[in-house]
């Protein structure tokens, strides 16, 4: 029997969540007619997604296929139920909402609505979707919605609209932590609210919602257009299979270099994930044996003890980003010691390579590994005397997925990006495909 149920409004957004549950491992089935409610082909996949093609009906018409199907699919054996609504808000949202929330039959069950979907650059701020930025009525999105929220404000369509008591938790509620969301999801749900409407801007904050939401103990309802289904799907049925390691699972990356584009990475990272960011003295690696191995030894010992507070940690050149002027003091003090450029690089990748070494073999719950260059790459896989890479996929162009091959560390994930993989968002999109492959 599926552990996590999904119902959409027409079969191509239902596809579109059942891809993302599928990348976090699951088995999912699609289906648009109830005869595929109890075939028993179904059965057999972890979750489940059936099309009510309601997209164009009235809201009363919408409401009975909705209802009719969930209580087709209530099972209790079903950890996760999404209602899965329109990015662009078309279709009946509220009433197919309702409907599944009253074929579930719990008094206490509280929508959890977060209409964000960060990868189609739509945000919510303020109750309101985004489109790159631009209200959803303004942008080009906008010119062709049938049935589209007026406004593009969902929260006033919750709050307005909806048959039950509805609140919404904007972005200022997220600067106090998991805990304090929770608190409040807890505190709402209790005075009585059956929705609530979620502000995010970001993959992280909609993984900061599922965190809440579990943390909270509330029974819940997902509604979305898919990314907060996967997200929580994953979180729930990991610890469902029992499989979830003694330590939380954690990333390290090591950035070098000046790549002006890459700072960028860092700095986007930086915004979007509760990261530690550690500078290497570049200089002090290059500039006497004793310095270097102080250097080395800081690094790994900060990395190693400050991890615990966060799952992803990375070591940066305190170089990344130098301008001209920096760069050009680096060289004269290169030129002083009779190195080149590309003396001093391999000279300092392999002190990178030494750090991630350090940090592996004191942190264990450390499962995946970031580098950029292929001087750094290099200098890893040296240092942890494995052969090179098992490839196993792409996350981008110039970004390759594989796994440490041979040595101690065989089998650690790992994802390894040209420096000439210039997007501003490759670094964050390769953080959150490790945290899909590590079920974090």
């Amino acid at each position: 029997m599926a552990q996590c149920v999904v119902i959409a409004d027409e079969i191509t957004g239902g596809s579109s969540v059942g891809s993302l549950l599928e990348k976090n491992g699951c088995s999912v089935c699609s289906v648009m007619s109830a005869r595929g409610l109890k075939d028993p082909l179904t059965a057999q996949f972890d979750c489940f997604v059936y099309s009510t093609n309601s997209r164009n009906l009235t809201k009363e018409q919408s409401y009975q296929l909705v209802f009719y199907a969930a209580r087709l699919l209530k099972n209790p054996d079903v950890k996760v139920y999404a209602k899965r609504i329109d990015p662009s808000l078309r279709g009946n949202a509220c009433s197919e909402t309702q409907a599944l929330l009253d074929a579930l039959g719990d008094n206490d069950r509280v929508a959890i609505v977060v209409p964000a979907f960060p990868d189609l650059h739509r945000s919510t701020v303020g109750g309101y979707i985004l489109v790159q930025g631009r209200p959803l009525p303004k942008s080009l999105v906008g010119l062709d919605e049938l049935n589209q929220q007026a406004s593009g404000r969902v929260a006033d369509l919750f709050t307005e609209k909806f048959r039950y008591h509805a609140e919404a938790l904007h972005l200022k509620e997220f600067l106090h932590g998991t805990a304090y969301l929770a608190d409040r999801i807890r505190e709402l749900s209790s005075r009585g609210a059956r929705a609530i409407v979620f502000d995010a801007t970001s993959q992280e904050e909609i993984n900061m919602i599922a965190d809440a939401v579990l943390l909270s103990g509330i029974k819940y309802l997902a509604v979305d257009p898919g990314p907060f289904t996967a997200t929580i799907a994953r979180k729930v049925m990991r610890a469902e299979r029992g499989d979830a390691p003694e330590h939380k699972p954690r990333i390290f990356g090591m950035i070098g270099g000046s790549n002006p584009l890459i700072s960028a990475q860092v700095e986007q990272l930086r915004l979007e994930e509760k990261v530690l960011l550690v500078s290497v003295h570049n200089r002090d690696l290059i500039e006497d044996d004793q310095k270097r191995t102080a250097e080395i030894n800081r690094v790994a010992s900060e990395i190693s003890t400050r991890i615990s507070d966060y799952t992803v940690a990375f070591v940066v050149s305190d170089h990344l980003g130098a301008n001209n002027e920096q760069i050009a003091a680096f060289d004269r003090y290169l030129l002083n010691t009779n190195r080149t450029r590309v003396e001093a690089i391999d000279i300092i990748s392999a002190a990178y390579g030494e750090i991630a070494a350090a940090v592996l073999a004191q942190r264990s719950d450390i499962k995946a590994v970031y580098t950029t260059g292929a001087e750094y790459t290099v200098a890893v896989c040296r240092e942890l005397k494995s052969l090179g890479l098992r490839l196993k996929g792409q996350v981008l162009p110039l970004t390759a997925y594989g796994e440490i091959l041979g040595g101690e560390f065989n089998g650690l994930k790992y994802v390894t990006s040209a420096s000439s993989a210039t997007d501003v968002t490759t670094l964050v999109d390769s953080i959150q495909y490790l945290k899909r492959k590590l079920e974090l």
